[in-house]
């Protein structure tokens, strides 16, 4: 099914209608043009879309490579994703962020976070963090292991949800409830899937190229390595709708995405990227110790 379809059906009245232009005609998509792939820092500002009248123009979609943020991660093993049936090889989801084509205000600001709840926002449906409005079912366990096993989901909401309620500075026009983003989120991570390059590698590895391709080329995600180049995280770029919506995919803007040092370090330092499959975690091994010991 279509992406643009499968959003429509989970918002309702909310259809994704793309409009892409504005964010397209202000990307740069010449890789030369970005010389600094993976090597800066960047942040967000609280409640940026209200206090700074800037309303986001884009998504940007972090799903992680679960074996390679368990095994590469200081300290992951102890997340219940790690565990188990958590870490299989695909990407699972990390969150979907209301962000910035170009960096908004004095402090450069590449996404608004923290948003307080704007006056359209609907008494009957809650804004605090509540687990039990999540997508239910196997499909979403599969989908988001760290959302359904380790609570991730209340950082995410707090932190970038709360904005995708907000359409304009006034907080007047109807954006997403708590309901409705989850609903986008999952279907769209669900939607997409994992590219089929990706799951060959597991336990392998693959050229750089090749890891981007995977996903249209190097200007459409920024993959995320550890410093022994493990594959952790992939990011990719979507329009805002003109309805707020997840619109068409895009390319990812140089400054603020693919410059990024969280988000593209794989672009900055690796000419191989390492694709760790569920066995190679040595989260279970860990378990076993520990069982083994008591």
């Amino acid at each position: 099914m279509p992406l643009r379809r499968v959003i429509a059906l989970v918002l309702g009245a909310l259809v994704a209608v793309p409009d892409g232009a504005r964010a397209r005609a202000l990307i740069q998509t010449d890789a030369a043009r970005c010389p600094s792939v993976g090597s800066k820092s960047h942040g967000g500002c609280d409640d940026a879309v209200r206090s700074l009248s800037a309303p986001f123009d884009m998504w940007e979609l972090a799903r992680s490579w679960t074996p390679g943020f368990c095994g590469g991660t200081p300290g992951a093993c102890s997340k219940r994703e790690c565990r188990g049936d958590g870490a299989t090889d695909a990407l699972t989801l990390h969150g979907l962020w209301p962000s910035y084509v170009e960096a908004t205000g004095s402090r450069k600001c590449y996404w608004p976070q923290n948003c307080v709840k704007p006056r359209w926002y609907p008494a009957s449906e809650p804004w605090a963090f509540d687990k039990t409005i999540l997508p239910r079912g196997k499909a979403t366990e599969r989908t988001a292991p760290a959302w359904t096993l380790d609570d991730l989901g209340s950082h995410e909401w707090a932190k970038h949800g709360t904005c995708a309620a907000w359409l304009d500075a006034s907080g007047e026009t109807r954006g997403m409830t708590q309901r409705e983003f989850y609903n986008v989120t999952f279907a769209l991570a669900e939607t997409l899937g994992t590219p089929d390059a990706l799951v060959r590698a597991a336990g392998s590895d693959l050229s750089l190229a090749e890891a981007q391709a995977a996903f249209g080329g190097e200007t459409r995600v920024a993959l995320g390595c550890t410093r022994k180049c493990v594959l952790v995280q992939a990011v990719q770029c979507f329009a805002r709708a003109v309805d707020g919506g997840v619109g068409e995919p895009i390319d990812c803007p140089c400054v603020g995405v693919r410059d990024s040092r969280y988000d593209n370090s794989c672009a900055a330092q690796c000419e191989r990227v390492r694709v760790l499959s569920p066995e190679q975690t040595g989260c279970d091994d860990d378990l076993k110790l520990v069982v083994a010991a008591s």
